[in-house]
C-alpha cells in the first residue's frame, strides 16, 4: 500500500497542482493580497532615498623599513589584506566621526533629533552616547563597492536629500585622504623614533664588538693573522717534507746496517777502492806463495816474508772493512737521530698551527660581529635619513578619480521592481499555502484518494446538494431521484445504481447495506436515493431502516415510524411491516420503536428470517445501518448482506477513520463493493463539474425522453467498462 501511495504522490501532474491551487484559491488569494498590498503600501509611502557615489583609486604603498630590492620576499605583505583594510577604514566609525566633525553635523537639522533628547543637565555620558549615535547614523549610510580586477573602489552614501548625499560622500573621500596622510605621517614619526632608538643600540653594539676585537688582537699579538697563518702553514709543510726524506734515508741506512751486521757483502765494501787494491795484493801474495811452496820449505825466509806480508795485507783488509762497517753504523745512527728530531719539530709545529687556528676562529667570530654590527648600523642610519627626508612630504597613495555628483533619480523605493517582486512572492507564498493546506488535509477528496488510501474501488461521486427549498408537504426535496430539481445529483445516484448492478460478474447483489464510518456522512440520504433509483429500473425494491438507534427514514418519507423492523424482530408482529412511498415500486420498512439492545436484535435469527423473506418478495433490498466506528450494528448487518457500500463524505472525515471502518468490514469478511464519495463540491473541483455538466447539456437543451434514455444506456455501458477494469484491478491487488 505504501508503494501505491508513493506512486500516487509521485505521479501528480501540473494539472493536479493547479487544481489544488484553484480549490484553495481563496486562501492563496488572501496571502497574495496581503503580500501585494503590504509591498504596495511600503513602495508608495516610503521616503525616496538618493545615492551619491565617488570613485577612488587606492594604490599600494611600500614600507621604508626594508629595501625591497635587496630583501627577499617572504610573503605578499601587501596583498588582498591591504585592500580589505582600506575598505574597513572607509566604512569605519573613525572616518565617519571625522566627517561629522568637518561638516558639523551635530548642528545639522537632519540629525537634530539625536541631540534633541539630551537631558537638561547635559551630562557627559549622554552627550557621548548622542555623538556615537550620530557617528553610527553616518557610517550606516556608507557603502563600499570594489571594482573587480582593478584598484578602483566606489564609495556611496544614501540619503533622502540628494545634495546632502553628494556633499557627505565627497567630504568622506577628502577625509579619507587626510586620514591616510595623517596615518602615514604618524607612522613616519613613529618609524623615525624607532629607528633612532635602534641606531643608538646598533652604535653601542658596534663599539662593544670593535673593543672586544682590539683587545683580543692585543692580548695575542695579532697584527696580520692571515700572513702568520700562511707562514705557519709553509713551515708545517716543509717539516713534513723533510721528515719524509729523513725517514727514507734512515730506512736505507738501517737496511745497510742490518746486512753488514749479519756479515753479508754489501756494495760499499765490495766497491771500496782500497779494499779492492788490498785484495789484489792479497791475491798476488797468495799466488807467489803457492809458486815458492814448490821450491822452498815453510821455514824459508822468503816463505816467512810472504806469510808476514799476507797477514799484514789481510789485517789491512779487515781494518778497512771494519772502518766501512763503522761508517755505515754511524750513518744509520745519524739518520735515526735526524728523523726523531724532525718528528719532534713537526709535532711542535702542529701544536703551533692548532693554537693559531683556535685563535683565528675566535678572531673571526669577533671580526664577524664587528662587520655585522657595522652593516646593521649603516642600514639603520640609511633608513633614518630616508625617513627623516620624506616624512614631511604630502605624498599619498589615494586619489579621487571621479567626485560624486548630485543624483537625479532615487535608488529606493524601486516601484516597478517591488511590485513585480510582490506579485512573484505573493504567488509563490499563496501557492505554497495552498499546497501546505492540501498536505495538512487528511480527508478523502477524490476518487484517486479513495483508491490510493483505502485500496477499494470508488463506485460513484455524489455531488453536494444545493439548498433545499421548502414546498408542499407531499414534496420530498431530499429524494432528488424523484424530481428534476437537481439533475446532476440524481444522475450520480443512477450511476451508483449502475455500478452496483455491474459490480459482480455473475449477478448483482440482492441485499445491499449502506453504511459509513461516522455519523453525518449522508448514508441515509444515499440509501434512500439509491433505493429510489433502483425502483425506477426494477419492479419491487425494499428500503429498510436498520438504524435502530437513530432512525430517520420515516421522517424523510413522511410515513409513520411504527410498526417497523424492531417490532418484527421482537416478535410483536409476524408480517413484514412494509409501507408504500411516493416513489413507484419503492417500499419502506421503518425502524420502529427504538429498542434497548439493537445489536442483539440485528444479529438474531429473526433478522435472518426477515432478510430471507425480503429477498424472496423483492428484487432488491437496501439496508440503512448505523455508522461502523460508533457501534457494532453495521458490522453485524454487513456480515449478512451480499454487498456493502461505504459512504464517505468528501473533505470531512479523516482517512484513518475511514480505514478503520474498512478494516472492520474486512475482519468479518463482508462483501465490500466499494466506496461512495458523497458531498463533492463540483464548483471547487473543475474536473467533476465539467463531466457532469457535459452529460446534462442535452437535458438543458430539451432533448426527448428517448434521447435521454439512449444517453443513459450509453453512459451505463461506459460505466460498466470502467467498473469492470477497476474491479479486476482491485481483485488482483487483493489476491
Amino acid at each position: 500500500m505504501e508503494e501505491t501511495k508513493a506512486k500516487s504522490r509521485k505521479g501528480r501532474t501540473v494539472q493536479e497542482d493547479l487544481r489544488i491551487i484553484w480549490k484553495r484559491r481563496w486562501a492563496a488569494l488572501t496571502v497574495f493580497s496581503i503580500v501585494f498590498i503590504a509591498a504596495a503600501l511600503h513602495t508608495f509611502t516610503a521616503v525616496p532615498v538618493y545615492r551619491a557615489s565617488v570613485q577612488i583609486l587606492i594604490e599600494r604603498q611600500t614600507s621604508r623599513l626594508l629595501d625591497q630590492r635587496e630583501a627577499a620576499p617572504v610573503f605578499d605583505y601587501y596583498g588582498e589584506e591591504f585592500y580589505q583594510t582600506q575598505y574597513k577604514l572607509l566604512e569605519g566609525r573613525a572616518l565617519a566621526k571625522k566627517v561629522a566633525e568637518k561638516l558639523k553635523l551635530k548642528d545639522h537639522f537632519y540629525f537634530a533629533d539625536i541631540f534633541a533628547e539630551l537631558p537638561a543637565d547635559n551630562s557627559p555620558g549622554a552627550k557621548e552616547r548622542a555623538e556615537e549615535s550620530l557617528v553610527g547614523a553616518v557610517a550606516a549610510g556608507v557603502e563600499v563597492q570594489p571594482i573587480r580586477n582593478s584598484r578602483l573602489v566606489n564609495v556611496s552614501y544614501s540619503h533622502r536629500d540628494p545634495r546632502f548625499a553628494a556633499l557627505l560622500v565627497n567630504t568622506l573621500a577628502r577625509c579619507y585622504i587626510d586620514q591616510s596622510l595623517d596615518l602615514r605621517f604618524s607612522a613616519s614619526q613613529e618609524e623615525a623614533v624607532w629607528l633612532q632608538q635602534k641606531l643608538a643600540d646598533a652604535r653601542k653594539k658596534l663599539e662593544e664588538s670593535e673593543t672586544n676585537l682590539n683587545r683580543y688582537k692585543r692580548d695575542h699579538s695579532i697584527i696580520a693573522l692571515e700572513d702568520k697563518e700562511s707562514i705557519t702553514a709553509q713551515k708545517l709543510e716543509q717539516l713534513n717534507k723533510e721528515l719524509v726524506t729523513a725517514q727514507t734515508r734512515r730506512m736505507e741506512s738501517e737496511t745497510r746496517f742490518k746486512e753488514v751486521s749479519q756479515g753479508k757483502p754489501i756494495a760499499q765494501v765490495l766497491n771500496n777502492a782500497l779494499i779492492q787494491t788490498l785484495k789484489s795484493q792479497e791475491a798476488k801474495i797468495i799466488a807467489e806463495h803457492s809458486e815458492l811452496t814448490r821450491k822452498y820449505g815453510e821455514k824459508h825466509p822468503r816463505m816467512i816474508q810472504l806469510e808476514n806480508e799476507l797477514a799484514a795485507t789481510r789485517a789491512k783488509i779487515n781494518g778497512e772493512t771494519n772502518y766501512v762497517v763503522q761508517s755505515i753504523k754511524n750513518e744509520y745512527t745519524m739518520a735515526l737521530a735526524q728523523e726523531e728530531n724532525l718528528r719532534k719539530a713537526l709535532e711542535a709545529q702542529k701544536d703551533v698551527t692548532q693554537d693559531l687556528g683556535d685563535r683565528a676562529i675566535e678572531y673571526r667570530v669577533l671580526l664577524r660581529d664587528v662587520e655585522t654590527n657595522r652593516a646593521l648600523y649603516d642600514n639603520v642610519l640609511k633608513s633614518l635619513k630616508t625617513t627623516t627626508a620624506t616624512e614631511n612630504l604630502p605624498a599619498t597613495n589615494i586619489r579621487v578619480v571621479y567626485p560624486a555628483a548630485v543624483p537625479e533619480a532615487p535608488v529606493s523605493p524601486r516601484k516597478a521592481r517591488n511590485l513585480v517582486l510582490a506579485v512573484f512572492m505573493g504567488t509563490i507564498m499563496g501557492a505554497g499555502l495552498a499546497m501546505t493546506l492540501e498536505r495538512l488535509d487528511t480527508t478523502l477528496k477524490t476518487q484517486e484518494d479513495v483508491e490510493t488510501w483505502l485500496e477499494v474501488p470508488s463506485l460513484a461521486i455524489i455531488p453536494r446538494l444545493d439548498k433545499i427549498k421548502p414546498g408542499n408537504p407531499e414534496y420530498l426535496p431530499e429524494l432528488v431521484v424523484s424530481h428534476e430539481d437537481q439533475p446532476m445529483v440524481a444522475e450520480a445516484y443512477r450511476a451508483l445504481r449502475t455500478s452496483i448492478l455491474f459490480s459482480t460478474p455473475e449477478h448483482a447483489p440482492r441485499i445491499v447495506l449502506v453504511t459509513s464510518s461516522v455519523p453525518l456522512e449522508g448514508k441515509t440520504l444515499t440509501s434512500s436515493n439509491l433505493a429510489g433509483a433502483m425502483a425506477q429500473a426494477e419492479p419491487k425494491v425494499l428500503l429498510v431502516d436498520a438504524d435502530l438507534r437513530r432512525p430517520s427514514l420515516h421522517k424523510l418519507f413522511q410515513v409513520p415510524g411504527e410498526p417497523g423492523l424492531s417490532n418484527f424482530l421482537v416478535g410483536e408482529i409476524d408480517e413484514m411491516p412494509t409501507c408504500a412511498t411516493p416513489i413507484p415500486h419503492l417500499f419502506l420498512v421503518p425502524a420502529g420503536k427504538v429498542p434497548p439492545n439493537p445489536s442483539e436484535l440485528l444479529g438474531s435469527k429473526r433478522m435472518g428470517d426477515f432478510l430471507k423473506q425480503a429477498r424472496t418478495e423483492f428484487t432488491r433490498v437496501i439496508l440503512d445501518s448505523p455508522p461502523l466506528n460508533s457501534v457494532t450494528d453495521g458490522t453485524i448487518l454487513a456480515a449478512q448482506s451480499e454487498g456493502v457500500l461505504l459512504v464517505v463524505r468528501a473533505e470531512t472525515v479523516p482517512r484513518q477513520m475511514v480505514r478503520e471502518a474498512r478494516d472492520r468490514l474486512l475482519e468479518v469478511k463482508a462483501p465490500l463493493l466499494g466506496v461512495v464519495l458523497n458531498g463533492v463540491n463540483l464548483k471547487r473541483d473543475g474536473r467533476y463539474h465539467y463531466a457532469y455538466r457535459y452529460h446534462y447539456l442535452g437535458d438543458q437543451r430539451g432533448e426527448t425522453s428517448s434521447g435521454r434514455r439512449g444517453a443513459e444506456e450509453a453512459k451505463e455501458s461506459a460505466w460498466f467498462g470502467r467498473l469492470k477494469q477497476r474491479f479486476g484491478n482491485w481483485r488482483d491487488h487483493s489476491a
